[in-house]
């Protein structure tokens, strides 16, 4: 795919309020996989319309994403933009909740941006589809600055929402399965947790 088409992808999405990683932590992500070489199998959890998927797949020749997404007209979409990329044959879109998929493969990077309060679960949830050394990566630990300062949103669910990542990312931080950098500063917060 050409740099205008994926841009045309990126504006769109950010036009339309679909949730895809912010520019910096995209670009952080691309340049961390760039510079492990050892990442080749990739596993995506949110693939929204498959911008970071194709940004993954396209780092080199032999990357394989596989990207699962829960809503059915995104996944189309990204399904659709994945085959305009012609990577359909390392690029596999799955409809599915991401606290359901079932896969035996293993991952050299889990690549987690998806429902906030989900994260724990999906994180033991794919333990088993790790190898020492397999890098789990989360993004929106931060969520625009909320879960470090609450008195920005006075809604409710989102204050609920903020104290449910908080509990997760303090519990990254001291899960001793993992060694783990937290990049407050990078996208919305993006956490590199490592597998011992």
């Amino acid at each position: 795919m050409n740099e205008k088409e994926l841009i045309e992808i990126h504006d769109e999405a950010r036009r339309k309020n679909i949730p895809i990683m912010k520019d910096d932590g995209m670009d952080f992500l691309i340049s961390y996989i760039r510079d492990h070489e050892q990442i080749r199998d990739i596993l995506e959890i949110g693939t929204a319309v498959g911008y970071s998927a194709i940004r993954m797949a396209e780092v080199r020749w032999d990357m394989n994403v596989d990207t699962v997404e829960v809503d059915p007209l995104m996944y189309e979409q990204a399904a659709e933009n994945v085959r305009q990329a012609g990577l359909s044959k390392r690029v596999r879109c799955y409809l599915c909740d991401g606290a359901q998929f079932e896969t035996d493969r293993i991952y050299d990077l889990i690549f987690i941006d998806a429902a906030k309060s989900q994260y724990r679960r999906y994180l033991e949830h794919y333990f088993r589809n790790s190898h020492k050394g397999t890098v789990f990566v989360f993004d929106n630990l931060a969520f625009h600055g909320i879960v470090d300062d609450n008195s920005l949103s006075h809604n409710r669910s989102t204050v609920q929402m903020v104290h449910k990542i908080l509990k997760f990312r303090d519990h990254l931080l001291k899960d001793e399965r993992f060694d783990t950098v937290y990049y407050e500063h990078t996208g919305d917060g993006v956490a590199v947790a490592v597998r011992k």
